[in-house]
């Protein structure tokens, strides 16, 4: 009974399974979903070939590709939380989760896709100077799937240059950029001179059949550059002067640039620009750099009194600026000025002095000043020089100018101590000018060697003395005055002077320096020489003294005399022996 009733249970249990099958199939098929929807651009236009794929708590349920319409349908297991991925070449990546609580078809709509590359300015809207160079930091991810190989161009209004800078400083033309990964660029755009108001940029990246832009907005502002800067905007002037009037040139820029200067000026007139004493026409200059320059100009000598304006400009690219300068042509005077830092100088008797001496003219015209030395002694000769060295009688000095010159006076030998003045006078056309000047002549230093043999003897081992005997022979005391060794000394002499100096010798005073020398036992025989200075304030005397040195009497005569007595015992026995008959040897 057990087997029968176990044969029957199982034909049940079979057809309970199938029952189950049928009706789970049938559960399923009832609760079946499928997601249909339009991928699209940013722009709206549909996207063809891109992938959907679909999961469920990290699992993969299944894949599809939009049609060329952007259109796609994929079936899903049932009700739940999904998480749908979208993405194409040279579009981002997009992932939406959805909790599908309905069975059958769910219409998810337009899923728009953005671009691959996400591009973030700090600001693509700002003001700008004239000329100016502007930077723009921006910063370029790949939201993408895929390794983007992008091309990079700026398109510009004309006259305007943009390039992108990578953070290292170059030029970039492509970008090779990894999904996920983010570069900080600059969008670099010089601004021209010339515009004005708004203008707008375009940055473009071209990648996988996409153009996807940036675009910038630029509000130029019209700026004052400065390029040229007169710092006198009047000066008086007559005719017949040359003016020079100092100018300053800048670079406002931020790269380095070659500023082109152009002057206009009333007919007749001459005007031109000069840096370092160099006629020029234009100028480089690095960024922020400024140049000193002169604004030359000649005034016709038949100008009539009256204001004149001379323009100079500058032009650097296609920024130009320019500075009026208003020359007012007065009527003509001179009106001469004597000075010098030295008006009284000290000389000694036959030698020349030299004073500088400025002639300046405040006047409105130049002078031709004539020069002329009156008061001095006779025997006392004088010129007046310019700065070159050229002896001049007569110098031009420009109106609110100076010349500088130097008035050289020979002082004869023969002069005698004492203060010497004269006037130098400086005569213009309606000016006159003096200044009083002085010498004072100091008496001359002289040293007189009284002293006449300067050859001395000794023998080695021995020492000796020399005196030397000098005079002060000059017209002023001779201060410090000693007598030193101007050379080296022969080996094994030693030379000792006394008294080693000599405070002050008066006029027609002498005085005597004791030479001590000692010769020191091994010096040779021979003749060997002794330099010598002597020296003071203002003087100094070269002389060589000779010293003879002869044989030594020391140590030689000793041993002739032990010989002679050697001679003289041997001598003795001799005699004595023979007075005894004994004979020797």
């Amino acid at each position: 009974m057990r087997s029968g009733v176990g044969g029957r249970e199982r034909p049940l249990a079979a057809l309970l399974v199938l029952a189950l099958v049928a009706i789970t199939a049938g559960e399923t098929r009832a609760q079946a979903v499928s997601v249909i929807g339009v991928v699209v651009d940013p722009e709206g236009a549909p996207i063809g070939g891109a992938t959907v794929e679909v999961y469920r708590a990290g699992s993969f349920i299944g894949s599809t590709t939009t049609l060329a319409n952007g259109y796609f349908s994929i079936p899903l297991p049932g009700t739940g939380t999904y998480d749908i991925v979208v993405y194409k070449r040279g579009y981002e990546r997009k992932l939406q989760r959805m909790d599908i609580v309905v069975t059958g078809t769910v219409n998810l709509g337009r899923l728009s896709l953005g671009y691959a590359l996400n591009v973030v300015a700090e600001a693509t809207s700002i003001v700008a100077g004239q000329g100016e160079v502007v930077r723009l930091p921006l910063t370029v991810t790949n939201v993408g799937a895929y390794l983007e190989n992008v091309n990079v161009s700026v398109i510009t209004p004309p006259g305007w240059s943009a390039e992108l800078i990578s953070e290292w400083g170059f030029a970039v033309r492509s970008i090779m950029l990894p999904p996920g990964v983010s570069r900080k660029f600059i969008m670099r755009v010089r601004v021209p001179g010339t515009s004005r108001g708004p203008s707008r940029l375009e940055l473009r990246f071209a990648y996988a059949n996409v153009c996807q832009s940036l675009t910038f907005t630029i509000e130029v502002a019209a700026k004052d550059w400065g390029l040229v800067q007169l710092l006198y905007p009047e000066v008086v002037s007559f005719a017949g002067d040359t003016l020079r009037i100092p100018v300053r040139l800048r670079n406002a820029l931020n790269e380095t640039v070659t500023v082109t200067t152009s002057i206009d000026a009333p007919r007749g007139w001459i005007a031109f620009l000069v840096v370092d004493g160099v006629q020029v026409g234009s100028l480089r200059l690095d960024p922020g750099a400024w140049a000193s320059a002169t604004l030359v100009i000649e005034v016709p000598e038949g100008a009539q009194p009256g204001k004149y304006t001379v323009t100079l400009s500058a032009r650097a690219f296609d920024l130009s600026s320019r500075s009026n300068i208003t020359v007012n042509v007065v009527p003509a005077y001179d009106l001469l000025a004597l000075d010098t830092p030295t008006p009284v100088v000290s000389a000694h008797p036959g030698t020349p002095v030299s004073i500088s001496v400025t002639v300046s003219n405040s006047g409105t015209r130049a002078a031709i000043a004539a020069l002329e030395v009156s008061g001095l002694p006779p025997g006392f000769g004088w010129a007046v020089k310019d700065e070159q060295g050229n002896v001049v009688t007569a110098v031009r000095v420009p109106a609110r100018g100076s010349q500088r010159v130097f008035v050289y006076v020979d002082v004869p030998s023969t002069a005698v101590p004492a203060a010497v003045n004269f006037t130098l006078t400086a005569r213009g056309a309606t000016s006159k000018a003096s200044l009083e000047l002085g010498i004072i002549v100091m008496g001359k230093p002289s040293l007189k060697v009284a002293t006449l043999n300067w050859e001395i003897e000794a023998s080695a081992g021995s020492s000796t003395v020399f005196q030397l005997t000098v005079e002060n022979d000059g017209q002023i005391p001779l201060e410090d005055l000693s007598v030193s060794l101007s050379g080296a000394l022969p080996q094994g002499v030693r030379v000792r002077v006394e008294p080693p100096q000599v405070a002050n010798v008066p006029p027609g005073a002498s005085v005597t320096f004791t030479l001590s020398i000692v010769v020191e036992d091994g010096v040779a025989p021979g003749r060997y020489f002794i330099p010598l200075v002597i020296s003071g304030t203002g003087v100094r005397v070269e002389r060589v003294l000779a010293l003879n040195v002869r044989v030594g009497g020391g140590p030689f005569f000793s041993v002739i005399a032990a010989l002679a007595l050697v001679i003289l015992a041997v001598a003795l026995i001799s005699s004595r022996l023979r007075g005894k008959g004994v004979k020797l040897g």
